[in-house]
C-alpha cells in the first residue's frame, strides 16, 4: 500500500469517528463553490458545531460551525467560498486546516 492509499484510509477512519462522535450516522452530501473554480459536487461533508481552536494571535476562538471534507474530494477552500447541502448554505469565514488529508473551514450560515 502506497503513501497516498494510507492517507486516504486514515482520512476515511477519521471521518467515520467524526460521524460517530456527532451521532450523525451518514455523511451529509453537498457542494462547494468559490470565485476561482467551477462548483465541486458530491462532497462528503462533516459539520461540527461549537469547536474551539487557537487563533493566529494565540487567542482561543470558538467557531459556531466548521465543515470538513476529504482533501481528495476538495483540495482547498477560500475565504467567502460557499458550501451547500440541500437548502442550507454556509459561507467560509476562514480556512482552518488543510493537512493534505482533510480540509476544514470555519463557516457561518448564509
Amino acid at each position: 500500500m502506497n503513501r497516498h492509499q494510507l492517507k486516504a484510509r486514515a482520512a476515511r477512519a477519521i471521518f467515520q469517528r467524526m460521524r460517530e462522535e456527532n451521532c450523525s450516522g451518514e455523511p451529509v452530501l453537498g457542494s462547494y463553490q468559490d470565485a476561482s473554480r467551477q462548483p465541486v459536487t458530491g462532497l462528503e461533508l462533516i459539520i461540527l458545531r461549537d469547536i474551539e481552536r487557537v487563533g493566529p494571535d494565540g487567542v482561543l476562538v470558538v467557531d459556531q460551525v466548521q465543515i470538513s471534507v476529504l482533501a481528495c474530494q476538495l483540495d482547498r477552500v477560500r475565504r467567502d467560498g460557499i458550501f451547500t447541502s440541500g437548502n442550507n448554505r454556509w459561507k467560509v469565514l476562514a480556512p482552518v486546516r488543510n493537512d493534505g488529508v482533510i480540509v476544514t473551514a470555519a463557516v457561518t450560515p448564509e
